[in-house]
């Protein structure tokens, strides 16, 4: 009896003792006095206060937002999370040593938070190497500069360090870090790295590291060893960043005895050589991303990473300039039961060679993206296995072959691209059978033929489709007309018939119907049928009748193109309702009356072509209140008046201006010398007078080659000022927003003045505009000479000045242009004269290139030269242009260098012995006192005797 009550004794005080600590873990303690005033104080050190700190009242501070209490600790504050992401704002201290200390009385606070607030730009303050009790650390994005201090080693119970995202922050020396030997996480990227040569000496020394983020931090490779290094951080590394830092040479050796790195990212490097195959050796590497580098091969191909690399979840290599086959088709993946492989990407990067059929044995692949390489051969079968794929990214190879029907099978499909291939062949409702959760479909620029039932229903709901370049048979596919498509693009689709009235089902946002055979007329109320609108583009069919202004209320609306039609009729004044009109193309069609006023109410406009119809008057004057104008083009018209002045203040950023062919008349004002951004001057076929102004020096676009036409001959013989951009590739860019990749085509940088009624010089100053590919100053009335210095205009393509009275010889520089650029030329019907160089050696301009020169000589021209053959003669190389007046001064400076020494060597001749020997001096100076006695006395005699004579007579 005795020995049991013992026992219960026992049980009784343990009883009692636990119920006070099971109450505890369910209590919430209230806070210490002392760490709520120290909470105030550091309160009062915001500039400002917000909903975030809405909570901060009351005498329990331990409930206050961002605050938590440990009840261990009797109620102290153990964590203090103030993060500008958690308080949904951005915090403003006071930061003074003194304002923010009041920290330091939190004397139990182990986890500290102010990540993404701005403490007052100055240095990281003293007393944070005071608060040696923090585990966790995060003062990221706060806006600290200075150099990060030592004092941070003071803090040795350390697990978890962030200073990153600090660009003002610089790191000189390391040698804290060293203290921190709990350290497990450290970010400080973004952070600047001088030449901190100890990096791998410090890291060394933190065994528990597991997590190093050092990203964007100016490192070099010379921090690295090359060598192998046996850290023991190397070893338990399971994290490591090092992107963005402009590494160069190979992946370091020190890297591949990671053997427990889980994630590696060297993306953002100038990494080069092979991929080394000891990557595939890293086991439970999870994540690899060595994208944005200049890698050129894989060691082994892409199959030597992957057979054995079983945990790999995710692998990026775009883009690298890879060259051939990388991927390895001849081996096979067998080195795993199953792979963990979710992400592959391989985009623009050169890569070439087939896909291979192992890609089918990624079963737990979800985004597979090789766009933009030279991928060739068919479409693996063995991609049908993939079932748990989401996205497929084929775009922008040379993939030929079928569309294989197994793609069909791939029932978690949301994403399937395999536009601009070579892909033929018909697709029907098999390739589609159980693709149910598809929702953006491009087939664009292939050579596939859609063909399904007419009653056949998706068993998709698509969000995107492009089939640009499909063929579709003559009706619009009813099958489309079901789905709740937000953009749509069918161009060049060979459809015919009438815009579809249903189309106001499918809350489109963008709509392409371009390029096809529609017919009819606009819907009347197009506004009902697409509300949501933001582009539409509708160029290059047979759409008749007027513009309805219905349009005018899709206030959405960005692009617009309705060019190549047969629409009649007025512009509507209601564009103005159009606030975000970006861009507008009406071109080629039978539009009539004035351009509207209202056009300068379109703010944003960048881009307005109204080409060739039928408009009259002047240029509106509401067009200046457009100020992003880029691209203006008012050709094939008959606009009359001036060219306005204003255009210099308006259009700032205005790259094409294209007026021929209206009635404009007066000079070319030379206000336009301030478009700086110009490279599209076409003036042709007007009724402009006046002098070619002498400032187009000042036109800097036109100065440098920007783009490269890459056309076929046929389309580089000779600038025509009829020619129209290929609005096809420009509305391309524009339907991508793209403004600045514009490119401006079969156009080229360009000047045309042809065809007016101009007078005087070519000025020299065009000389200067280097990037021109073609100039056009034909039917005018011109004088004067070529200018000497056309040579400089070094990629000139075209150059037409016929039909002007210029006169005198054809400049020497003019031949390197022959032999450099220039592929079609015309100086006919001038007054030019001289014998012609044998160009046709080097280009085939024929004789009409220089006919109705009647002073001119030599061949292609029928009549010969007479005198030295050597005129004749095309210079060798471009430098020849130049070897006559090369020449010339190495003759003038040998001359001069033989008078000098002539005449030193004559006055030393003379002067040296008389000044060294004394006997050669003294009969030198008695000969000349005899001299000139003699002299003296023989004019003195003869003076006499003249005298005598005159006295006689």
């Amino acid at each position: 009896m005795r020995k049991f009550s013992d026992h219960g004794f026992v049980l009784l005080v343990l009883l009692l003792a636990a119920i006070p600590f099971c109450f505890c873990i369910n209590s919430t303690a209230s806070c210490v006095e002392r760490d709520r005033e120290a909470l105030i104080k550091f309160q009062q050190s915001f500039q400002d206060t917000s909903d975030g700190f809405s909570s901060w009242k009351g005498k329990d501070c331990c409930k206050w937002k961002g605050v938590s209490c440990d009840d261990q600790s009797a109620g102290h504050v153990v964590k203090l999370d103030l993060r500008a992401k958690r308080l949904r704002t951005q915090v403003h201290f006071q930061a003074t040593e003194v304002s923010l200390s009041c920290l330091l009385e939190l004397k139990y606070l182990k986890y500290l938070d102010l990540s993404g607030n701005n403490l007052g730009d100055g240095p990281i303050p003293k007393f944070f190497g005071s608060m040696k009790q923090l585990t966790y650390l995060n003062l990221s994005s706060a806006q600290f500069s200075g150099t990060v201090p030592q004092h941070l080693g003071n803090l040795t119970s350390l697990q978890i360090l962030d200073l990153s995202n600090q660009p003002l922050l610089i790191v000189d020396d390391l040698r804290w870090l060293s203290r921190l030997s709990s350290l497990h996480h450290l970010d400080m990227s973004d952070l600047y790295f001088e030449e901190t040569l100890n990096l791998m000496q410090v890291l060394s020394m933190l065994p528990s590291l597991l997590c190093l983020r050092l990203s964007n931090c100016g490192l070099s490779e010379t921090q690295f060893p090359g060598g192998g290094t046996n850290a023991s951080f190397l070893r338990n590394l399971q994290s490591l960043d090092l992107a963005n830092n402009g590494l160069l040479g190979p992946i370091p050796d020190a890297l591949r005895n990671m053997t427990s790195l889980r994630r590696l990212d060297l993306s953002f490097n100038i990494l080069q050589s092979s991929i080394p195959a000891w990557l595939g050796n890293l086991e439970n590497l999870v994540h690899l991303n060595l994208s944005h580098n200049v890698f050129n091969s894989i060691e082994g191909g892409l199959l030597s990473i992957l057979r054995n690399s079983c945990h790999l979840k995710s692998l990026d290599l775009s883009p690298n300039p890879f060259q051939g086959e990388i991927l390895g088709t001849s081996g096979t993946l067998s080195g795993c039961t199953e792979y963990d492989l979710d992400t592959l990407r391989l985009v623009n990067s050169g890569a070439s060679g087939r896909l291979p059929d192992w890609l089918g044995k990624l079963r737990n692949l979800k985004y597979l993206d090789f766009q933009k390489n030279s991928f060739s051969g068919p479409i693996p079968f063995s991609l049908g296995n993939l079932s748990t794929l989401r996205e497929l990214y084929l775009s922008h190879n040379q993939l030929n072959g079928t569309v294989p029907e197994s793609l069909g099978q791939l029932s978690n499909l949301t994403v399937l691209d395999l536009s601009s291939n070579n892909i033929d062949g018909i697709v029907s409702e098999v390739h589609f059978a159980n693709l149910s959760k598809l929702e953006i479909l491009n087939f664009a620029l292939n050579h596939l033929t859609i063909k399904v039932k007419s009653n056949w229903e998706a068993p998709f709901q698509l969000k995107y489709v492009r089939m640009e370049s499909c063929k579709f048979g003559t009706q619009f596919p009813q099958w489309l007309l079901a789905q709740k498509t937000i953009k749509l693009d069918l161009s060049n689709a060979s459809i015919s018939g009438t815009i579809p009235k249903s189309l106001h089902g499918l809350h489109l946002t963008y709509l392409d119907l371009s390029y096809n055979k529609i017919t009819g007329s606009l819907p009347q109320k197009i506004s009902d049928m697409m509300p949501r609108l933001d582009s539409l583009f509708l160029g290059s069919n047979h759409i008749k009748g007027s513009v309805p202004t219905s349009l005018c209320n899709i206030e959405t609306l960005g692009a617009l193109d309705l060019s190549k039609n047969r629409l009649s009729g007025e512009i509507p004044g209601c564009l103005k309702n159009l606030q975000n009109l970006y861009a507008v193309d009406l071109s080629s069609n039978n539009l009539s009356g004035v351009i509207p006023s209202s056009v300068g109410y379109l703010r944003h406009l960048v881009w307005l072509n109204l080409n060739n119809n039928s408009l009259h008057g002047e240029l509106p004057s509401a067009l200046r209140n457009c100020p992003y104008l880029k691209h203006l083009d008012l050709g094939k018209n008959r606009l009359s008046g001036h060219i306005p002045a204003w255009i210099r203040d308006s259009f700032e950023f205005l790259i094409i201006l294209r007026l021929q062919r209206n009635t404009f008349n007066g000079s070319i004002p030379s206000q336009l010398c301030q478009l700086s951004q110009l490279q599209v001057l076409d003036l042709a076929h007007n009724d402009l007078t006046g002098i070619i102004p002498h400032c187009f020096d000042y036109l800097n676009g036109m100065q440098l080659a920007q783009y490269s036409t890459n056309q076929p001959e046929s389309d580089q013989q000779g600038y025509d000022s009829d020619a129209e951009p290929n609005n096809k590739n420009i509305w391309r860019a524009l339907k991508g927003r793209e403004y600045e990749s514009v490119r401006i085509s079969s156009l080229g940088v360009s000047m045309d003045l042809s065809s007016n009624n101009l007078v005087g010089f070519i000025p020299e100053e065009l000389t200067s505009l280097s990037g021109l590919l073609r100039l056009n100053l034909s039917h005018n009335h011109l004088e004067g000479s070529i200018p000497q210095k056309i040579g400089e205009l070094k990629s000139l393509e075209s150059f037409d000045i016929s039909n002007n009275q210029l006169s005198g010889t054809i400049p020497m520089s003019m031949w390197s242009l022959a032999m450099a650029t220039l592929s079609h030329l015309n100086l006919s019907y001038n007054n030019l004269s001289g014998p012609l160089p044998k160009v046709y050696e080097v280009q085939p301009f024929d004789s009409t290139s220089f006919t109705g020169n009647s002073l001119l000589c030599g061949a292609p021209l029928p009549k010969n030269c007479s005198g030295d053959d050597e005129l004749h003669q095309i210079p060798t190389s471009t430098s020849d242009v130049d070897h006559d007046s090369e020449e010339d001064r190495y003759e003038k400076l040998w001359f001069c260098l033989v008078v000098m020494l002539g005449f030193a060597m004559g006055f030393w001749g003379v002067l040296g012995p008389l000044m060294l020997n004394k006997s050669w001096r003294r009969a030198y100076f008695r000969y000349v006192d005899e001299a000139k006695d003699w002299i003296f006395v023989a004019v003195a005699v003869k003076m006499r005797s003249w005298r005598r004579w005159e006295e006689a007579m």
